[in-house]
């Protein structure tokens, strides 16, 4: 019986175009959310195994002891690839040269990401990453692949002798590019290769041997957490399992903050999406009033009324998510494909399949949209009372602000909270998103009603303008706080991305030092200067450092240790909390850069007590506060130090960062040898060479391969985050759009009005634009105020990244503000005022 009817009222709104916003509005929230979802899920899937080539394996479980041969063979029942490497440190011998290597005893498909380069040929002066050929799998039995490093300390050829513990084997290849190379200049062993077959040979595994087992895995994300949820009641405490988010590294922590940047910027986009269907909501409830009061005089039940509009609103919703994920499928389509042109060596060779997610989330944003911003609007209009067919003022009941809010606030928490999956950053950008809402609806009704004692002539477009803001105050409101939040949202996006990318090249600017050089003795620090100077190679200050345990604070002993450093099963239980581990320590006389002081002072050259200075994080763990009394035991020396500052360190950069650093009076005199870094380019290499062979203990690290990444890393992201900003320009322009169109009715009877009493085309034009410039100026200015606002409250609670203000922004938002709502504004209102006024009056009739 309703069904007819329904259908009939739905095709002629269709052609009327009253319901084609409303489906815009939907298919756009649809088309950001899949979009952005789709896009952020590939490219952070994308981002992660083509980093996960820094560990060799999507995943690695780690153990000082072996493992379970029934654990690691359950991969298979999850379609994993497995590998795994023996590791130990070992002395090598080559005739009557020596030096500890870092072995790893290789068997399976190793590595199972990322390219093992192995040199048959000896090195040519180039980078050595152009050099050999792509190797998967171990060394024959009886080979021996090594570090170019070896070659020089141990002056050997391809082809010679090298014995590892009781086992003689032939070099047969130079390691040119080792995926998951240590980057740690504390543990900086030049690296060998052995067949694990060839372990019980050398004899080197003995009771207490320091030996770690690693077991690489690689396959569908999926799979990886249904293996390792499998195996997890079965692992022991020391037993790892690690992924490359996982690592505390600058390539872990840009690919965190990748990961919840996009996440923020989809979650702000989304936001926005919803904004346009409320208000669209609102605008269709209002013009169907009529509509139901006429159906309720032809006695149309409400239960009738009902099913109608909720038939119509149905159909539109489905429609709406329909072309949403046609629309999202093909723009993240598009958006990946852009990445992997622009930038094809930053993706894995097998680009990663788009999973069911992005589909249910945006499926589910559709509904939710549809549902929660269309029940308050629809629940008032079945109580349009029957007389308004005589007496067109009459309005149903409105419903209580606070329930609207709650409606809406609800609904936009559950969109953050499917999307996001994380209940702490979805409350947080609801209530920034609540506070900036309230802020904006203040701020707009006050700037309006401010505006009311302003005098202007007559004939003056300022005053038309003027007092058609203040007969639609609140509506006018309403429409400067839904266009500021637009503008808010763009500004909020483009800083944010602007800053994350400035944080991140600050980090790794040109000419960062992309070679770190350890264990250099105290006689070497001069030539290798003098040597250095040579081929006009800056380096950074040298750092001595110096192995050392902390076994009290004040009086109270650390956890297993007593007071003169010796291992105490009892206090292992009863004593306070410690570092847990011997450190690297180091004394300077002058503040390292990029270590501001937090707490206290730097201390004077001349000082003659021994003093520390500790970093931030490890102070406020475990509760050191300056005064403090640190013992530290240094082999047969105990030094105590107060504690006279408080560092912020990044751990992010690419230098020599410590927990700890003392004055010269405490260690100054203690045996050490040095760090340092440089940059090096790569038509300097053949300096590594003289470098090695002259001074063959000196260990050195390359982290070109890691500084490379972390850039593409930026440009990725930023490519990324390009692409949001223009799915939120266009979900701004539906915005004011929406908002135009709710004022269109209004608009038109007052124009009837004017142009009836004879005012002239120009003049209604100037008016209408003088009152599009107010609404974006005010528009602008208040999006500028809440954008700082929402940036202190996101930087500070959400991304951890420093604050600061943004003074151009204020004229800027507002100049742009009234352009931009004035550019759109006057086109749409274009045919009212080219129109004559007999057309206008039979329009509106």
């Amino acid at each position: 019986m309703w069904f007819k009817p329904a259908k009939s009222l739905l095709k002629q709104q269709l052609k009327r175009g009253e319901l084609t916003i409303f489906l815009l509005a939907i298919a756009l929230a649809v088309t950001s959310v899949f979009s952005l979802s789709g896009f952020g899920e590939r490219l952070n899937q994308a981002l992660v195994v083509k980093s996960s080539n820094f560990l060799a394996a999507d995943r690695v479980l780690s153990s000082a002891h072996p493992i379970d041969d029934k654990l690691i063979n359950s991969s298979e029942q999850f379609s994993l690839n497995k590998a795994n490497y023996l590791s130990f440190n070992s002395m090598v011998f080559a005739g009557d040269e020596m030096l500890l290597a870092y072995t790893k005893a290789v068997s399976g498909p190793y590595p199972l990401r990322g390219d093992l380069k192995i040199s048959r040929t000896p090195l040519i002066n180039a980078p050595l990453d152009t050099q050999g050929e792509v190797i998967v799998g171990p060394p024959q039995q009886g080979n021996v692949w090594v570090a170019p490093e070896v070659l020089i300390r141990l002056q050997l050829s391809i082809g010679d002798k090298l014995d590892v513990g009781d086992a003689t084997f032939t070099v047969s290849g130079i390691t040119t590019e080792v995926p998951d190379a240590s980057f740690s200049i504390f543990n900086s062993s030049p690296t060998i290769f052995i067949n694990q077959q060839d372990v019980p040979a050398t004899n080197i595994i003995q009771p207490g041997s320091r030996l770690y087992y690693n077991y690489l895995f690689s396959g569908e994300e999926s799979d990886l957490a249904a293996y390792y949820q499998s195996i997890k009641p079965s692992l022991k405490t020391n037993q790892n399992w690690e992924d490359i988010k996982g690592e505390k590294s600058p390539l872990a922590n840009s690919l965190a903050r990748a990961n919840q940047f996009l996440l923020l910027a989809s979650l702000l986009g989304i936001i926005l999406a919803a904004t346009a269907i409320s208000v669209t909501a609102a605008r269709f409830s209002q013009n169907q009033l009529d509509a139901v009061a006429l159906l309720k005089t032809l006695g149309t039940s409400d239960s009738v009324i009902r099913k109608i509009f909720t038939f119509q609103l149905a159909t539109i919703a489905t429609l709406g998510v329909i072309l949403g994920l046609i629309a999202g499928y093909i723009l993240q389509e598009l958006a990946f494909a852009a990445v992997a042109y622009y930038m094809p060596q930053s993706l894995p060779e097998q680009l990663p399949a788009l999973s069911f997610k992005p589909l249910l989330i945006s499926v589910s944003t559709g509904v939710i949209c549809a549902a929660m911003f269309s029940l308050t609007p629809m629940l008032r209009l079945f109580k349009v009372p029957v007389m308004r067919v005589i007496k067109r003022d009459m309005q149903p009941t409105q419903f209580k602000l606070w329930l609207n809010g709650l409606v809406f606030g609800g609904a936009i928490f559950s969109l953050l909270l499917i999307y996001s999956q994380d209940l702490t950053l979805s409350l947080i950008t609801l209530c920034v998103a609540g506070l900036v809402a309230a802020i904006l609806s203040f701020i707009a009704m006050g700037l309006i009603r401010l505006s009311r004692g302003k005098k202007f002539s007559a004939a003056s477009p300022w005053q038309l303008a003027i007092a058609s803001l203040y007969q639609r105050a609140p509506q006018a409101s309403m429409q400067i706080a839904s266009i500021a939040t637009a503008i808010m949202l763009m500004l909020i996006i483009l800083l944010l991305r602007n800053e994350l990318v400035d944080e991140w090249q600050d980090q790794i600017p040109q000419g960062t030092a992309n070679h770190f050089l350890g264990n250099v003795m105290p006689d070497q620090v001069e030539p290798i200067n003098e040597l250095m100077a040579k081929y006009d190679v800056e380096t950074s200050d040298l750092y001595p450092i110096i192995r050392g345990r902390v076994v009290a604070i004040n009086e109270d002993t650390i956890g297993g240790y007593d007071s003169e450093g010796n291992v105490d099963n009892e206090r292992k239980r009863s004593g306070r909390r410690g570092f847990g581990r011997e450190l690297s320590l180091t004394w300077r006389d002058t503040l390292p850069k990029q270590n501001p002081i937090q707490q206290g002072e730097w201390w004077s050259i001349d000082q003659l007590e021994p003093e520390v200075s500790i970093e931030e994080e490890v102070a406020a763990r475990l509760d050191i506060k300056l005064g403090d009394v640190l013992v530290t035991n240094i082999g047969e020396e105990q030094i105590t130090a107060t504690v006279t500052s408080i560092r912020k360190v990044d751990w992010r950069s690419m230098r020599p960062n410590f927990f700890l650093i003392f004055n010269r009076a405490a260690l100054g005199d203690m045996p050490s040898t040095y760090i340092s870094s440089f940059h090096l380019p790569t038509e300097q290499h053949p300096l590594l060479n003289e470098l090695l062979t002259e001074y063959p203990t000196l260990s050195l690290i390359k982290v070109d391969r890691l500084i490379k990444k972390l850039r593409e890393i930026i440009e990725q992201v930023s490519l990324a985050l390009s692409y949001i900003m223009l799915l939120v320009v266009c979900a701004s322009i539906l915005v004011l759009l929406v908002q135009i169109q709710a004022s269109y009715q209004q608009r038109h009877q007052d124009l009837v009005i004017l142009r009836t009493l004879g005012a002239g085309k120009q003049l209604l034009k100037q008016a209408i634009a003088i009152e599009f410039l107010i609404c974006g100026a005010l528009a602008g200015f208040t999006a500028a105020l809440t954008t700082e606002v929402a940036l202190f409250l996101i930087q500070t609670f959400v991304i951890e990244m420093p604050w600061q203000p943004h003074p151009s922004l204020w004229l800027l938002a507002t100049v742009i503000g009234s352009l931009f709502v004035a550019a759109i504004g006057t086109r749409a209102c274009k045919d009212l005022t080219h129109l004559p006024p007999n057309e206008l009056i039979r329009n509106l009739s």
